[in-house]
């Protein structure tokens, strides 16, 4: 039995037809593969520059009220101790314990030379951030309003004994970035240069 020219047509057809159905498939499961990929690097950086952003609004605060209260208010009610006492040094607590402390930045006043802005971490860890994009204040990373966050941020403070115009302060995030955690710390050394 012989095929018509025909049906060697009609055959040969559909093998092209089958050979291009699977090139196509392959072509789009890459692309999901690439999409799918570029998707959890644009969260992960995304995460990353959150962190840092939190990370350098840390350290600018104490910064700032190192600033404030140790050198503006020197003379009047501040000085280096006073700054110092302000995140828990005489009384070893708040950010000069091993679970550091809390900033809440949407109460934060750097001239303030006590209060609630500054608040000790229990044992089980500091409280994560929440995110407000509605917030009013430009703070979008609050303790306050917004939906909860991986974000933990955690700020320590050590003085060196044998030297009291020195204080290392470092500042930690943590989140979790799909599934594996990840953490970032940023540390400054504040002087009483002004001695």
């Amino acid at each position: 039995m012989k095929l018509s020219k025909q049906q060697k047509n009609k055959a040969f057809t559909i093998i092209e037809a089958l050979v291009a159905i699977m090139i196509l498939s392959v072509s789009v499961a890459g692309m999901l593969g690439v999409t799918a990929s570029s998707a959890t690097s644009a969260r992960y950086a995304n995460n990353e520059i959150t962190a840092n952003y939190l990370l350098q609004e840390a350290i600018d605060s104490v910064r700032n009220s190192r600033d404030t209260i140790a050198f503006q208010m020197k003379n009047t009610t501040g000085g280096w101790l006073v700054f110092l006492n302000r995140y828990g040094y005489g009384a070893n607590s708040k950010c000069f314990i091993a679970n550091g402390c809390m900033l809440k930045m949407d109460s934060f006043d750097a001239s303030l030379l006590s209060g609630n802005d500054i608040i000790s971490c229990p044992n089980s860890g500091c409280q994560s951030l929440s995110y407000d994009s509605s917030a009013s204040s430009q703070l979008f990373y609050q303790y306050s309003t917004g939906n909860p966050t991986s974000f933990v941020r955690t700020v320590k403070m050590v003085v060196t004994p044998t030297n009291t115009d020195e204080v290392k302060v470092t500042a930690t995030v943590d989140w979790l970035n799909g599934s594996s955690s990840r953490s970032r710390s940023l540390e400054i050394y504040l002087l009483d240069w002004q001695k």
